[in-house]
């Protein structure tokens, strides 16, 4: 094991709900860990993070799911790790370990009367465009924060993940604020793309999923990549189409389900938008993006939320595209841009401002 071993990152915080946690964290070297947490600063309890009778141990990351939680309720915690030799299998020798600072999150609470949430969308790796977000996505409350998608340019080493997913190219960004991940084109390639769910952990252990918080109905997509299957330079390896589809017969059947069907206001967020200038939503029945258009119109969806275009733009609602459709720039400064949606049982804002704080577009959605 390293001679000292040290956490890579601040603690992230990730698939919330309104009963559990998941705390992850990067770390140099071989080690366990385990979550002390509670609902007051006294901590008291312990996530040990075992699965199938064995606790954690990785010499980058580790990720700890807290269950059993109230909604609603704020929780203290901070992470403990230590350091792992395996000489032999029996002889397995513990160092001296290490904890965080103590840090706080909130659960997810359906019954709440309001929403906020910040998104940001195709950071690609960008110092400037991520130091600068930081700032200003804590300028105002948020609840959640969505990463919607294009972390990085592509994922060929395992280590680097970590700093990508857990850091935020060094950030603290999500150790108090969770994280809603929505997986972009650029996060599907590279040979570790396929190792993405040992750092962001998510519903079912799948990138689309949906959830509650408050007035606020959520559903993630993912759209895969932007060139067909059968492109050249996939060598074979994509089956988007597929996946495309079962997410199709998936939203159907999620949206029958009382946590979306009885909220005030339902938002979908996909990385790759399904329209784009002087273009109508997917009406090809061989494409299932289609279905997803089909289904988010007829289930009275108040908007789509994306990125990919690298150029913000807002969309209002039409006879043709019943849902605002809002996207966000980037990846350089000068286009980057900061989402915020407020949602309350009366109505949804969503807002576009630059990286200097200069409003670029709202929306307002009353409920009804």
């Amino acid at each position: 094991p390293p001679t000292a071993l040290a956490f890579t990152t601040s603690p992230s915080l990730q698939n919330p709900g309104a009963d559990a946690m998941t705390v992850a964290i990067g770390v140099n070297g071989p080690s366990t860990a385990w979550v002390e947490y509670g609902e007051t600063e006294q901590l008291g309890r312990i996530a040990d993070g075992a699965r199938d009778g064995l606790k954690p141990f990785d010499a980058l990351a580790h990720s700890i799911r807290l269950t059993g939680l109230r909604p609603g309720q704020r929780y203290f915690y901070r992470v403990h790790a230590c350091p792992i030799d395996f000489r032999t299998a029996y002889d397995i020798r513990r160092g001296e370990p290490i904890a965080t600072d103590r840090f706080s999150f909130r659960t997810f609470d359906p019954s709440a009367a309001e929403t906020q949430f910040v998104v940001w969308n195709d950071t690609h790796e960008n110092a400037e465009t991520l130091a600068r977000l930081m700032p200003l996505t804590a300028r105002a409350p948020a609840e959640f924060l969505v990463w919607n998608g294009d972390i990085t340019n592509d994922n060929y080493r395992e280590e680097n993940m970590v700093r990508h997913y857990l850091g935020a190219g060094g950030h603290p960004f999500t150790r108090e604020i969770p994280l809603v991940f929505a997986r972009g084109n650029h996060d599907v390639r590279g040979p570790a793309a396929r190792a993405l769910s040992r750092f962001i952990d998510l519903p079912r252990g799948r990138p689309h999923y949906s959830f509650r918080h408050g007035p606020l109905g959520v559903v993630v997509l993912d759209a895969g990549e932007d060139k067909p299957d059968h492109n050249p330079v996939y060598a074979g390896l994509g089956d988007f189409v597929a996946y495309r589809r079962h997410q199709a017969a998936w939203l159907e059947s999620e949206l029958e389900k009382p946590h979306l069907r009885e909220a005030t206001f339902r938002v979908a967020f996909c990385h790759i938008p399904l329209w784009w200038k002087n273009q109508g939503p997917a009406t090809d029945a061989g494409d299932a993006r289609s279905d997803w258009h089909r289904l988010l119109a007829k289930h009275n969806f108040a908007a789509l939320i994306s990125g990919h275009t690298h150029q913000h733009a807002l969309f209002p609602p039409d006879p043709a595209k019943p849902y605002a459709q809002i996207i966000g720039g980037g990846p350089k400064p000068e286009a980057a841009t900061l989402i915020r949606g407020v949602a309350t049982r009366t109505e949804l804002t969503l807002s576009i401002s630059d990286l200097a704080s200069r409003e670029l577009a709202t929306w307002t959605r009353l409920a009804g």
